[in-house]
């Protein structure tokens, strides 16, 4: 399990309090022989406070676990990121954690009065939220906590021959599974991306900006970064990205055959069981024209020769675009007509 020797875990333990508490049959003032037994239905939770007022940190927590997916994959309880990146993380995740203590400090200063108003704001209903948890008691029940460690295989000292083979074995099964599984993991959070960022920036849309290179970009890096997980599969894909956002100018529209091919590669990373094709045909050396993918026209049943450049089929977008605007010099038409994107899992072997 050499990958483990590049890879640093990362544990979040971000704890931030819900604001709710535990709904009672006082609170609704029934008898508790009036309320089903507790094996076919609870009562559930009542809110104390606005769920707003909560909202920074929680927010916190979400950039926490970005800077973490961002350049790793999920592993074991946390995620799994390249040594190499550890304490950059680190120090994002030290910023983080002051700024989590901030606003927790805020929270805490503003606690009654978010209680009072909350009261305020629901009349009629006093007698439901009479039940304060004191503000010593909340203050508690947060913390932004991190670990991060390095993982081996069990490693036997004492004991010797096949007896010592075996239960090594057998307590580091779970741990091989699990680096196994990374390659599989990241081109399914990769597949994710591709499909959020689709969705978002280029399916029905009418027109494209840079802006919406951004998470292809962002892909592409994360891919390098764990290039070393399943190098055979992934170099080829990271040269083909690489390519193809190099052949768009700096400036000024984006060509048509360009952005056909960065939304074809795009439309197909989206879709685990294309990007699983798209992989082994890179892998196989095929020249590939990605502006066909987006109609549809890959199967490896029946690979199509084709090459970069394919005179005889019409693009999606054409060479010449129509004069654009100062303003608007970085918009592009985008007359996408592509299906929807597939999500059932697809089972990778590396």
């Amino acid at each position: 399990m050499s990958v483990l020797n590049e890879v640093v875990c990362v544990n979040l333990d971000i704890r931030i309090w819900s604001g709710k508490k535990r709904l009672s049959a006082a609170d609704l003032e029934v008898s508790e022989a009036a309320l089903p037994p507790q094996d076919l239905a609870t009562l559930g939770s009542k809110k104390l406070c606005d769920p707003m007022v909560l909202l920074p940190l929680h927010r916190i927590e979400q950039h926490a676990q970005e800077a973490c997916r961002r350049i790793g994959v999920r592993f074991l309880s946390g995620y799994g990121i390249p040594r190499s990146k550890s304490s950059a993380l680190a120090d994002e995740l030290a910023r983080l954690n002051q700024e989590f203590e901030r606003a927790r400090q805020e929270f805490l200063s503003i606690y009654e009065e978010a209680l009072r108003q909350w009261v305020a704001d629901h009349p009629g209903w006093e007698s439901l939220l009479r039940e304060v948890v004191p503000r010593e008691v909340v203050a508690r029940k947060f913390s932004f906590v991190w670990q991060m460690f390095t993982v081996s295989e069990p490693v036997f000292v004492e004991e010797r021959g096949e007896e010592a083979a075996g239960s090594a074995t057998a307590l580091a099964g779970g741990l091989v599974k699990a680096v196994d599984a990374l390659p599989e993991q990241l081109f399914a959070e990769i597949s994710s991306d591709a499909h959020e960022a689709w969705k978002q920036s280029f399916e029905g849309k009418t027109a494209l900006t840079r802006k919406a290179l951004r998470p292809l970009k962002a892909i592409l890096k994360k891919l390098e970064l764990l290039e070393f997980l399943a190098p055979a599969a992934i170099q080829p894909l990271n040269a083909r990205i690489r390519s193809r956002l190099a052949a768009i100018p700096a400036h000024g529209p984006i060509p048509g055959q360009a952005l056909a091919a960065i939304a074809g590669i795009l439309f197909t990373l989206a879709d685990p069981e294309k990007l699983k094709q798209y992989v082994c045909l890179l892998e196989k050396g095929l020249v590939l024209d990605e502006t066909a993918l987006l109609n549809g026209s890959f199967s490896m049943g029946s690979v199509p020769e084709i090459s970069e450049t394919r005179p005889d089929q019409p693009s999606l977008f054409p060479e010449e675009t129509p004069a654009l605007d100062e303003a608007d010099e970085d918009a592009q038409t985008l007359p996408l007509a592509a299906r929807g994107v597939m999500e059932e899992p697809v089972s990778w072997f590396f």
